[in-house]
């Protein structure tokens, strides 16, 4: 297994540099080719246009926007030229989760960023993670809004409970483990003996040429979203392999509660898959 189709999403702010380096790193390992995607949001009015949306308006919001994809188009040609990678950059208009879920249908791999609350340029993709780990057909990698991420995953933490979500990550990040110096699947406050069914994916790991090992931990009033972060610094992994929880409805993403506090907590890049 490899990866040979990596989808960028682009946004034109201050830690695209930091996403562009961690896709470039990642293509650049596995031969890969870039497609990048910025997506242009439908122009929506302020309440007081009352449902009237001057041309002006329109045209200066569209403006914006091409510059914005212009500038983050050059920033990752400049940077794919200086390592010979090759890339090819998509502008399209729609709701970025939609796009975007339509394009990983013919890639291996999405890697978007963790937006930063306080970061008013990613304002409109505040939600965006949340509704691309139950929609995307392919893992998401996320990559948290605070630090680099020169290099990762030589410890890989996976959240392991035997569930088709949990089983769906492990597969999606083998070509991750096999690069890795160290590999563990924690079982987090499990209810019964799955001494079994733990073997067992131990020795498909094996098959891949992968060496795990399990961990079962139990914490007292402890969501599994905090035991996993906490495991994350307790372990020195840095980075987390987890299935997605949750259903859609039209327009609304109900996560379950690990997934969610990944997603707002994140310190380490997060593969999910669904």
């Amino acid at each position: 297994m490899s990866m040979k189709t990596i989808l960028l999403h682009l946004t034109n702010d201050e830690r695209l540099s930091v996403r562009i380096n961690v896709a470039l790193n990642i293509a650049g390992e596995y031969n890969a080719h870039i497609r990048a995607l910025y997506v242009v949001t439908p122009a929506t009015p302020p309440t007081s246009f009352m449902g009237y949306i001057p041309p002006e308006f329109i045209e200066r919001t569209r403006g914006i926007e091409a510059d914005n994809a212009s500038a983050a188009s050059a920033k990752l040609k400049e940077e794919a030229a200086k390592r010979d990678i090759s890339v090819t950059v998509i502008k399209e208009e729609g709701y970025a989760a939609e796009v975007i879920n339509k394009h990983a249908l013919a890639a291996d791999i999405v890697i978007i960023g963790q937006v930063d609350p306080k970061d008013d340029s990613t304002a409109q993709y505040l939600y965006l993670a949340d509704e691309m780990v139950i929609g995307c057909p392919c893992p998401i990698l996320a990559v948290p809004y605070a630090g680099k991420f020169e290099t990762f995953g030589s410890h890989i933490l996976v959240g392991w409970n035997n569930t088709k979500e949990a089983s769906r990550a492990l597969k999606g990040a083998i070509p991750f483990m096999k690069k890795a110096s160290k590999v563990t699947l924690l079982s987090v406050n499990p209810t019964v003996d799955q001494s079994h069914q733990n073997e067992a994916a131990l020795r498909h790991l094996e098959r891949h040429g992968i060496t795990a090992e399990v961990k079962i931990g139990h914490w007292r009033n402890v969501d599994v979203g905090n035991a996993l972060l906490d495991s994350l610094v307790d372990l020195s992994a840095d980075m987390l392999v987890m299935g997605a929880y949750g259903h859609s409805r039209i327009r609304e993403m109900i996560l379950g509660g690990a997934t969610k506090e990944i997603l707002g907590h994140m310190t380490a890049p997060v593969l999910f898959s669904h």
